[in-house]
């Protein structure tokens, strides 16, 4: 999907969603891929646990009523590229990225499924992912980085499978106090909205604007019209006027081509 382009139906999940009473987040996520006619892929590619990790959420899908669950756990580019993983892919209503270590998902990048994903978010599909598996739906991914300043050192990034157009996704963000390190990524490359979502909270992307659900709040970081001067060394601070900076709690809109936001109307679910 190129950056002009629709980024089709898209649940981005901070991580640490509710999985104990299979409600909220992951709720939504079913309905929007079918109900009980959902045909969901899970891909456990970034978990070190894939075995627990699919225990985990087919026992959550299975509750909801989702009785066709399959599990796409890619080991190398070659898997990418594969007749199997295509066809599982091909059929999915929905399909859903673990979280874990996102540095394991440039395996999908530019490969033969991240194509298919790509395309099919058009025809109805809809794609989720979870801390990792959020992070990796921008065209530039981070990939890790910590510290309290701004500057190049505070932030890793890598290019992302480029499901959302001109976005920076961070998660856990509240709970790790990781707005330095969005402000980091979103300085190196001002053309990208940074957004960092807090745990058991979303963003759900649907043409070219995003709805807030889950109980914490998605910050959005914009530095289109920022002043940014970039330090001689990596470690060094990086200088910046007039970021923009907006709070969206549960209900809250955001429209990406005016890159503002908006009060929505009131939900009595996630």
């Amino acid at each position: 999907m190129d950056d002009g382009g629709s980024p089709g139906r898209l649940l981005i999940i901070g991580g640490a969603e509710d999985r104990c009473c299979g409600a909220g987040l992951l709720e939504r996520f079913v309905e929007l891929s079918g109900g009980d006619e959902a045909r969901i892929v899970l891909v456990t590619t970034a978990t070190n646990m894939p075995e627990e990790v699919l225990a985990d959420y087919e026992r959550v899908f299975r509750k909801l009523g989702v009785d066709q669950i399959s599990e796409l756990r890619l080991r190398g580019r070659s898997d990418a590229d594969g007749d199997d993983t295509a066809e599982l892919l091909a059929d999915a209503t929905g399909v859903f990225f673990s979280g874990g270590d996102q540095a394991k998902l440039r395996t999908l990048v530019g490969s033969r499924a991240n194509d298919i994903v790509s395309d099919r978010l058009t025809e109805g599909l809809v794609v989720a992912g979870t801390s990792a598996g959020a992070t990796a739906m921008g065209r530039t991914m981070i990939l890790g980085g910590a510290g309290p300043g701004v500057s190049a050192a505070a932030v890793r990034t890598g290019p992302g499978l480029g499901l959302i157009p001109k976005a920076l996704i961070d998660m856990h963000f509240g709970e790790r106090g990781r707005l330095p390190r969005l402000l980091s990524a979103v300085a190196l490359d001002p053309e990208h909205l940074g957004i960092g979502l807090d745990e058991n909270t979303g963003v759900l992307v649907e043409g070219n604007s995003f709805e807030v659900i889950g109980t914490g709040v998605a910050t959005v970081v914009d530095a289109e019209d920022a002043t940014v001067v970039h330090a001689a060394g990596d470690f060094d601070p990086i200088t910046l006027f007039g970021v923009r900076l907006h709070l969206l709690p549960a209900g809250c809109l955001f429209d990406f081509d005016a890159r503002t936001p908006t009060i929505g109307p009131a939900h009595d679910r996630y």
